[in-house]
Order: C-alpha cells, then structure tokens, then sequence
C-alpha cells in the first residue's frame, strides 16, 4: 500500500482528470450551459474524493465499496462528457483527450480492485483454515 495518499498513482490520475476536467468546463462555460457543466466538475471531483476516501478506510472491504463508487462516478463523468460532446458543448479534441483521462484512471481503479479482491480472498482461505 502507499506510504500516503499523494503516492497512490489512482489518486494522482483522478487528480490530474478532475483538474482536466475543471479546465475544460471553464473554458466552454457559458451561462446556459452552467448548470451541466458544473455537474461535470462536480463529478469529476466526486470519483477524485471517493478514491481518497476509499483510501482513508482500514478494511479492504470498505475500500472495495469506495472503489466501486469511485468507478460509478467515472461512469457518470463518461456519460456526463459524452451528453456534452453531443450538444457541442465540448470539442471532439476535448472528449478524446478527457475520454482517454477517464479510461486510464478506471484501468487503475480496476487493477486496485482485483487486488483488494485477491486480498479479501486470501484472507478469507486463510480465516477458513
């Protein structure tokens, strides 16, 4: 496990997408598109804070919830930045470039959760015997 939260290459990924993602809002804000773009950094930010959380929990179990959770709001920020590409609200560079964001920081998350699985299953075979 990471020594801290800042070691933790998901967190840092999340981090990077979310300041991305604000970046990107921003620039293509326009007063009737507020609401939609706030929504989108708020869930950027939400996938961003519940792997931080996820983090903070002591029981693998607990993790692997906050993970989940963390996956879903990618989902969510996915869906979101795909509704905004078709209503060019955001460019097609734009989506490319936060799509790949979000891919490579759910292939993180889906590599930490096998490992927390793995974790939970060992632990399990070894409580059983």
């Amino acid at each position: 496990m990471a020594a801290s939260i800042r070691d933790l290459k998901v967190w840092q990924e999340a981090v990077a997408l979310a300041s991305d993602v604000v970046r990107a809002a921003r620039q293509g804000a326009r007063r009737e598109t507020k609401v939609v773009t706030d929504q989108l950094m708020i869930t950027a930010l939400s996938a961003a804070t519940t792997i931080a959380d996820g983090y903070g929990r002591y029981t693998a179990p607990e993790q692997r919830q906050l993970y989940r959770a963390a996956k879903r709001e990618l989902l969510r920020l996915e869906t979101q930045l795909a509704v905004l590409r078709q209503a060019e609200v955001v460019s097609a560079q734009v989506h490319a470039e936060l799509s790949a964001r979000i891919q490579s920081v759910m292939r993180l998350l889906g590599g930490y959760l096998v490992y927390l699985e793995r974790q939970l299953t060992q632990e399990s075979a070894n409580g059983k015997g």
